[in-house]
């Protein structure tokens, strides 16, 4: 699993228990890659024989659709892929399962998204895939909030077409939305705070939840002040537990 920084993933804990509970000759090593180095990562893993390929986190999800061969139908779509499987001949396939891995953990948790709206804070890559897969599972509205106003541009414009409403601002008020989401670093160890100010959370519905896809620390702020107002929470673990069988079956593990 490659990214930067990588300390906080957890995806390598999951598919190293994965593997020892079948007995299979396999590991998940955390690589903390730069951005220039990720060219000659990819190269390198195309003529490593023994390695099935590689989950990745930020900053390097966009970047990778251009360094593989061939891409699911959703990692075109949302131009961005976050897993990618090596085949023989050093051929590399991706896919994005960050939505589809989101919506399932939130699904665990009790939510469903059909006929629902929600805040979103970001509009990168995991934000842009959470929103995409909220379309396709029957979500009817969507409120953008980014410190870039080109990716939320971007990421409306991505949308049209698929049913959902989107607002492209922060809503002052909450009191219509069943899920607040952090999709943003806002609330990482190395970047404490959260993008929803507690005034904020606080005019959501009592039977709302809220959702970090931060996994470390997993107990962010905007969860320790969503709980604090009595709010259903799902932190990103959820997410990673979640995309973990479309993981696997994307590496053929």
């Amino acid at each position: 699993m490659i990214g930067t920084p990588i300390a906080q993933a957890r995806a390598p804990y999951l598919f190293n228990a994965y593997f020892a509970s079948r007995g299979e000759d396999r590991i998940m090593v955390p690589l903390d890659v730069s951005t220039a180095a990720l060219a000659g990562f990819v190269d390198m893993v195309r003529d490593a024989t023994n390695c099935d390929g590689f989950v990745s986190t930020l900053p390097h999800k966009r970047a990778l659709l251009g360094l593989v061969d061939e891409a699911s139908e959703t990692a075109r779509a949302l131009e961005s892929v976050n897993v990618v499987r090596r085949d023989q001949g050093g051929r590399l396939s991706g896919d994005m399962a960050d939505g589809a891995g989101f919506w399932n953990g939130a699904a665990s948790a009790g939510f469903d998204p059909t006929g629902n709206r929600i805040v979103l804070a970001g509009t990168g890559a995991a934000g842009t895939a959470i929103a995409y897969e909220f379309a396709q599972r029957g979500g009817a509205h969507v409120a953008l909030w980014s410190r870039d106003e080109g990716e939320v541009e971007a990421l409306a414009a991505r949308l049209a077409g698929t049913g959902l409403t989107v607002q492209r601002e922060m809503p002052t008020s909450l009191e219509d939305y069943a899920m607040a989401i952090n999709a943003t670093p806002v609330g990482m160890a190395n970047a404490p705070g959260t993008p929803f100010p507690k005034e904020l959370l606080s005019t959501l519905p009592k039977d709302a939840y809220v959702a970090d896809a931060i996994t470390d620390p997993l107990e962010t702020q905007l969860l320790r002040d969503a709980a604090a107002l009595g709010l259903r929470t799902v932190d990103g673990q959820a997410m990673t537990l979640g995309q973990f069988r479309r993981l696997r079956d994307t590496l053929g593990v």
